[in-house]
């Protein structure tokens, strides 16, 4: 965990306990990318090229994620923070309509970053992520049938900004139209999220994904979760590392550093993950005023 994570954290709990904040941000995430989570990296092929899908499977379902030929496939934390400021709009305006502004510095501040370095990267991954195409399946395919649910994410976008002058104002609000199967999903499947604990991970996928992960097994539980820590680290895309002992160090990090903002009863144990029933994840002093 870097210093500057480190540093936000603080200062936030900080600003709480002095009451400095007037009020606390709620952000809204769709169960679907708080069960599986989007690619951390970029996947290519074989041959080194651009790949065409991205899949993951839990003992239930598989996620298949198809890309645009023309586009990636969404990845990294700029993909997560241009989903969860989507789903958060979805959610709070019960739309499928997404205004994303006339300026790409106004976009750019509401989904949580300073105008300058991230500009290209967020733009490319909005267009990756808008343009791609999801499918759910069972995890094993029944013989003589075959089921799921597909959807694209957008129907139609018009994205005109230009990231080289991003304070240039368009005649136009940008607009992204979801598809109404897709945002209808949003609006009966998604999980409040602490926008000060989500905008301190920004630049951190791992962090984002286990963050959301607890909010997402949090909610609603009755009992005691326990799972061997190796399904946690595979659900959450972490298993690339050969070293076990450093995925769970870097989470258990995460958690430290969640615990000064949430008191989530969840810790690692004799090789298992176990998560307690806990306060919500949004404080009580809140606000569904998002992305300003």
């Amino acid at each position: 965990m870097n210093e500057k994570i480190q540093k936000d954290i603080l200062d936030i709990h900080v600003k709480r306990k002095l009451d400095t904040i007037p009020d606390i941000s709620i952000g809204f995430s769709s169960s679907l990318f708080m069960m599986f989570g989007l690619p951390t990296h970029r996947i290519k092929d074989p041959s080194g090229q651009p790949g065409m899908y991205y899949e993951k499977t839990t003992p239930l379902c598989k996620l298949t994620i198809t890309r645009n030929k023309d586009f990636e496939l969404p990845f990294g934390c700029y993909a997560r923070m241009n989903q969860i400021f989507i789903d958060t709009e979805v959610k709070t305006k019960k739309t499928n309509v997404i205004d994303i502004g006339q300026t790409w510095n106004e976009y750019i501040r509401r989904i949580g970053y300073k105008e300058g370095g991230a500009n290209k990267g967020v733009l490319e991954q909005l267009k990756n992520f808008v343009t791609c195409s999801i499918q759910i399946t069972p995890a094993i395919a029944q013989k003589n049938r075959i089921t799921g649910i597909q959807t694209f994410v957008s129907k139609a976008y018009d994205i005109h900004f230009d990231v080289k002058n991003p304070s240039q104002l368009s005649l136009v609000k940008g607009q992204i139209i979801l598809s109404e199967d897709y945002a209808q999903f949003i609006q009966n499947h998604s999980v409040p999220l602490d926008m000060d604990i989500v905008r301190a991970f920004n630049r951190n996928p791992l962090a984002l994904d286990f963050y959301r992960y607890l909010a997402y097994r949090n909610n609603e539980l009755s009992k005691e979760f326990s799972i061997p820590d190796h399904m946690l680290f595979d659900q959450l895309g972490s298993t690339g590392s050969s070293n076990l002992r450093v995925i769970r160090a870097r989470l258990k990090n995460i958690l430290t550093h969640i615990k000064i903002l949430w008191n989530v009863r969840a810790s690692f144990e004799d090789q298992c993950f176990i998560l307690k029933p806990s306060p919500s994840a949004v404080p009580k002093k809140s606000s569904l005023i998002n992305f300003k």
